[in-house]
């Protein structure tokens, strides 16, 4: 307890001290990123970083909570998992410093936001709904781009140091976070070295303790860079360590993750063109058991996985009078390979065993300025999926006519998937813009849901409980979107909804089969439904009283239903918002929110899901930005320390807390946080 105490007081010193001996530094050179204007659609939503949230979010997945369209699927502090308008996991197409990473672990407590910290980041954008080809592919509800800052270069020959210092408390686990970065640059040349450290104990809400929910991360990297005459190279090598995650609403814990990270890159002009290339290689290796953390059960077991993203892209943009053409090609190779243990016999069973995913994708984009009050932006885009899997070896104590059908079975596929956008927008008055967008989006299955040959816990994340069995004979999804927007505004008031349809074919679901559980539950294997549809609005507004007061809000809402059978889609977002009250003096920023979540009823049948109740709840934040590089901030989360469950939180079965098993796992409680943050 004293060493506790004491570590506390070391990080709020260090905060306050960032702070209070700031002195100004000195203006850092600006840098130019060579590339065509982009037409960016309405439902794109770029996340503000300076208002204190990142001091307060566990990872950076939560910093989406208050996004129109967004919300985080949760089943642990350290594994949030995008939703976009209902759709989650893998069909979501999420950029994480230009790299796609695949989650090692086949329950995805490891999503690739896990890999990038909300106190790294220096850009966070989210696309919610139709996502122009150049993007990405292989996904059909929308995007997530997540960067971290640029090489910084000077304005002279001579090399000059630049760092950042940061340290941060977070009162809802009685957590810590000590931040880094040194380097030196001139005007040619760039290096900079980062390390973090942060730790957090188990989960606090008004009532006790989510038992099970602690985490320490471990993280640095290295970043070389260098201006040639027509562009920069940057080189990046990274370590990404992850020890004693909990995951209650899954059925094992997060051991130990371990990611390296190789990348290499070039953004310049080609004379013809701008011209961005990425090579890089991410991969994991990655420890699982349900006793390390957890009152250990009848059988303990263990699972190593490991999972090796190598991919490569190459794109062009060119820009000729009113319109740009892009082009651009990517190619991305999965190894992934996984298997349970029980620790006490040394039986061992293959979960999925030596698989590959490869994905190539080629597209061309067509933007245009249609006169003075039509802008528009075309694209067509086509990738080829190829996935495949050894025969299974271990079989453990699953029935021997699984390992025999499965293998008797080929495993490899093929899928060839077209995707096509037109997004248009009307300026019909300096006060009034209106927007179309139109999508056929396609996503071929992914390694969980084609290769579990024999029921198992694995989900992909959706952690409902269930037993899941894979299907050879998945065929890909393909989703039909149409969606309006319209942004009104005044002098000091705007308001920006958008009302979206989104269909899909061969909607890849668990359906229950003739086949029983252990738990006396019907084994649910991944079929394509006929159709699911996904409709909703979301949107955001505010009102600017002064130049020092103003009101903010979002809204989103989505309804997701099987028109199989009438049955509401699994894990849906409920009617939610958020109300912000800001005022700014000087270098002080003040925010009162107001964030909203109704009762969600609309409730998945087959899975067993269970409603939630509505909440509201009250958040303060402060922040005091000293000088340009120094920074202070603090705020109390939950003020009036009200019991919430989110809906999206997930379903605990750690027993030995203070939340029952099968019960909804809570929010925080009432708590304090604050950071401090100098740079030179």
């Amino acid at each position: 307890m004293k060493l506790k105490l004491s570590r506390r007081v070391l990080v709020l010193a260090i905060a306050s001290a960032a702070s209070a001996h700031a002195a100004e530094p000195a203006t850092l050179p600006e840098i130019t990123v060579i590339g065509a204007g982009v037409y960016t659609p309405q439902h794109v939503y770029s996340l503000p970083l300076d208002s204190g949230e990142t001091a307060a979010a566990r990872d950076t997945a939560a910093l989406l909570e208050t996004a129109p369209g967004a919300a985080v699927v949760r089943n642990g502090q350290q594994t949030g998992i995008v939703q976009l308008r209902g759709l989650f996991g893998d069909r979501i197409n999420i950029s994480v410093d230009g790299m796609h990473i695949t989650p090692a672990c086949p329950n995805h407590m490891d999503p690739p936001l896990h890999y990038i910290t909300a106190q790294s980041l220096a850009e966070m954008q989210v696309i919610a709904g139709i996502t122009p080809v150049s993007q990405g592919g292989d996904s059909i509800g929308g995007t997530v781009i997540a960067k971290s800052a640029a090489p910084r270069f000077g304005d002279a020959a001579t090399f000059a140091s630049f760092g950042r210092l940061g340290a941060g408390y977070n009162g809802s686990n009685t957590g810590d976070d000590e931040h880094v970065l040194v380097g030196g640059a001139n005007n040619r040349f760039s290096v900079g070295y980062a390390a973090e450290h942060q730790r957090g104990d188990n989960l606090r809400f008004a009532g006790g303790e989510v038992a099970d929910t602690g985490y320490t991360l471990n993280n640095q990297d290295l970043t070389l860079a260098t201006k040639t005459g027509a562009g920069v190279w940057r080189l990046d090598a990274g370590k990404h360590k992850t020890q004693d995650a909990g995951t209650p609403a899954l059925p094992m814990d997060m051991i130990r993750d371990d990611a390296d990270t190789l990348a290499l890159g070039y953004q310049g002009d080609a004379g013809f063109g701008a011209i961005e290339a990425k090579i890089y290689r991410h991969s994991i290796d990655h420890l699982m058991d349900n006793y390390s953390l957890r009152p250990a059960a009848m059988s303990r077991m263990f699972a190593p996985a490991t999972s090796d993203d190598s991919g490569a892209s190459l794109a062009t943009s060119i820009a000729r009078g009113d319109s740009v053409l892009r082009f651009g090609a990517e190619f991305l190779q999965n190894e992934f390979d996984s298997y349970s243990q029980n620790a006490v016999s040394g039986v061992r069973q293959d979960i999925i065993r030596d698989a590959t995913r490869d994905r190539l994708g080629v597209y061309g984009e067509w933007q245009a300025n249609l006169g003075q009050s039509w802008q528009t932006i075309a694209g067509l885009r086509q990738d080829t999926v190829r996935s495949d899997t050894a025969d299974i070896v271990n079989r453990g104590m699953a029935p021997l006519s699984d390992q025999t059908s499965f293998n008797s079975r080929a495993h490899d596929f093929t899928d060839h998937n077209w995707d096509a956008t037109l997004l248009a927008r009307y300026r019909a008055s300096p006060g009034a813009d209106y927007e179309i967008g139109l999508a056929r989006k396609t996503r071929s299955p992914n390694l969980v849901e084609r290769y579990i040959w024999s029921p198992s816990n694995a989900s992909a994340g959706q952690a409902d409980g269930r037993t899941y069995l894979g299907n050879l004979d998945l065929t890909p999804e393909v989703s039909h979107q149409v969606s309006l927007g319209a942004a009104w505004h005044g002098a000091v008031w705007r308001i920006a909804p958008s009302v979206f349809y989104n269909r899909v074919s061969d909607y890849i679901q668990g359906t229950p089969i003739a086949r029983l559980d252990s738990n006396g539950n019907p084994v649910l294997q991944y079929t394509n439904l006929g159709r699911a549809d996904l409709y909703g609005v979301d949107g955001r507004w505010s009102y600017q009283w002064s130049e020092a007061l103003g009101l903010r809000g979002t809204l989103s809402y989505v309804r997701g239903e099987n028109q199989d059978n009438g049955d509401n889609l699994y894990r849906i977002a409920p009617l939610r918002g958020d109300v912000n009250l800001d005022y700014r003096r000087g270098a002080w920023k003040h925010t009162v929110e107001w964030r909203l979540a109704a009762r969600q009823d609309k409730v998945s049948a087959y899975n067993g899901e269970t409603p939630t109740g509505g909440y509201g709840l009250v958040n303060l934040r402060t922040r005091w930005q000293l000088s340009k590089a120094a920074s202070l901030s603090a705020g109390v989360e939950n003020l009036f320390d009200k019991y919430y469950a989110d809906h999206l939180g997930g379903i605990n079965r750690v027993s030995g807390g203070d939340v029952a098993v099968g019960a909804h796992i809570p929010g925080a409680g009432r708590f304090l946080y604050l950071a401090g943050e100098y740079g030179w």
